[in-house]
């Protein structure tokens, strides 16, 4: 007897466990629906409003199909307003992009009903969109796989109908794309030796982070060390993923040449592959962009500001950061690393962390200082004294620290300057010519320079890859004289249109030039 209502209460726990969980994911996920109902509208920026409805789009996808289409449409038709009125070029790309999406989600939900009508005529749109982009040469690797996913749906459902010949021509269509996405993956032959590195300076890294966790005892340590380390995790898993795809659709590849009696099952197998390829990398964009300061925070601490942005590839080896403490000093930066694309946007990540570590936890306060406890630091993690190769990964980077009321900036460079404007005057402030990390040269201390300002004056911080853009009539570089001189006359301007002005210069100078690296310019006002 007392066995049976041991086992009873038993049987109760676990019940009541299971429905507690239960409770809790139902109330998690409608938590996270009120967050971006309210973020929706406090948005004044169409962009953010989009990505926000596509995060409430995925919680309900499974539960509420009918709110997932509502959602959908919703972004369809920002998309179709924008694009009635937007002039700026990568703009134009980035609303056609996201209608595409949009449509193409939309499609897959009718789909899933069995409504092969309705799913048919939203694939069509969205192949429409892409094929667009396509034929101006403005579609990315992700958009490639996108439309080549989209043209095999497409096939498949006219195949299913006895419409044969429409499929053939689709079939054709996303054979020839995926022949386009293997031609540019061979040229990535470095990819593996990148990958066994990654993980190798990972694993080290790792081991780094968990000695200093031993020796930190305050909360606010172990938390920054719990989010790198996770952080790191997820980029080793996405490497994993984007080195396996790449191998199976090399072999798949092969197969369809070979097989194309048996396209069915090929197309199926490819469908997997390049969803999982989009997927890793724009999950690697999502957690860079959670590193990058916020736009609201930015406009925060500092009322006039601009940030011009523009990844050359879907993640970036640029980025821009800043804090402002509790002695109302303002610390900003601009930061370059070595390589861009996945490899740089790692080395982005190493950086971010480290400023938090020297200026938010350990209270630095000298710009010089903080440069060059971050170069022993990168030096120490990314490069073993005991071996015979040296890593010459590091950055180039300004920052600065800014006081509004004491009128007053301090800034040191690696490699890259700063520019002030005073009373229509330019001064170019070079930084010292060293990167934070491993040197050719012998490390020499970087030198912090002291600078009083004026109310009114103009602060510019940047990499180099607006500069050294080829385009113009010649295709030749826009180098820094013309840069300089630029910035000089965009000075007098209000600070809003000074951030599109310096975006519709770049892009018109680039022209239909491929774009040669990652940008980033940042401009304040005093």
């Amino acid at each position: 007897m007392r066995s049976l209502k041991v086992f009873n209460f038993v049987v109760v726990f676990l019940f009541s466990g299971l429905l507690l969980h239960g409770q809790q994911v139902v109330t998690r996920a409608s938590t996270k629906i009120e967050l971006i109902k309210r973020r929706i509208k406090k948005s004044k920026n169409d962009t953010a409003k989009i990505k926000l409805l596509q995060q409430w789009s995925d919680l309900v996808f499974i539960t509420d199909p009918q709110k997932d289409l509502e959602l959908q449409e919703e972004v369809i038709n920002i998309c179709s307003e924008h694009l009635k009125k937007e002039k700026i070029p990568y703009l134009q790309q980035w609303f056609k992009e996201q209608e595409s999406m949009a449509l193409d989600k939309t499609a897959t939900s009718y789909y899933y009903d069995g409504k092969d009508k309705k799913a048919l005529k939203f694939y069509t749109a969205s192949c429409k969109i892409l094929e667009d982009l396509e034929d101006d040469h403005l579609l990315s690797i992700d958009n490639i796989y996108l439309l080549s996913n989209t043209c095999n749906k497409i096939a498949r459902m006219y195949e299913g109908n006895g419409e044969f010949q429409d499929a053939l021509r689709y079939y054709q269509k996303s054979m020839k794309l995926d022949g386009d996405v293997q031609a540019q993956r061979n040229k990535q032959q470095s990819l593996q030796h990148l990958s066994d590195s990654i993980l190798l300076v990972s694993t080290e890294i790792m081991h780094d982070k968990e000695i200093s966790y031993q020796k930190e005892v305050t909360k606010q340590s172990e938390k920054n060390l719990f989010y790198i380390s996770c952080s790191l995790f997820v980029f080793l898993i996405l490497f994993v993923l984007v080195l396996r795809s790449w191998k199976k659709t090399k072999s798949q590849n092969k197969i369809i040449e070979n097989q194309k009696t048996d396209i069915e099952n090929q197309k199926e197998n490819l469908e997997e592959s390049h969803k999982e390829i989009t997927d890793s990398i724009n999950y690697a964009k999502n957690i860079q962009d959670a590193l990058m300061t916020s736009k609201s925070y930015m406009d925060e601490i500092l009322p006039e500001n601009f940030v011009f942005y523009l990844p050359k590839d879907v993640v970036s080896g640029d980025y821009y950061w800043a804090y402002k403490n509790s002695k109302e000093d303002i610390f900003f930066c601009v930061a370059d690393c070595t390589g861009h694309g996945v490899p740089g946007a790692f080395m982005s990540m190493i950086g971010t962390s480290l400023l938090n570590e020297n200026i938010i936890e350990n209270k630095l306060e000298n710009p010089a200082e903080i440069l060059g406890n971050m170069r022993i630091k990168i030096i120490e993690s990314l490069n073993d004294n005991a071996s015979n190769t040296n890593n010459k990964d590091g950055m180039d980077m300004s920052l600065c620290k800014i006081n509004f009321k004491k009128k007053t900036l301090e800034f040191a460079g690696a490699n890259n300057p700063l520019i002030h404007i005073s009373n229509d005057e330019l001064e170019n402030i070079k930084g010292n010519s060293q990167p934070v990390g491993l040197s050719v040269i012998d490390n020499k201390p970087f030198t912090n320079h002291q600078i009083k300002l004026k109310k009114g004056d103009m602060i510019y911080i940047y990499s180099d890859g607006y500069q050294d853009q080829f385009g113009g009539p010649k295709g030749k570089k826009y180098m820094v004289k013309k840069y300089r001189t630029f910035l000089k006359e965009l000075s007098k301007l209000p600070i809003e249109e000074q951030g599109i002005k310096i975006q519709e210069e770049f892009h018109s100078w680039k022209g239909n030039h491929d774009q040669v690296d990652d940008i980033c310019v940042m401009g304040l006002r005093v």
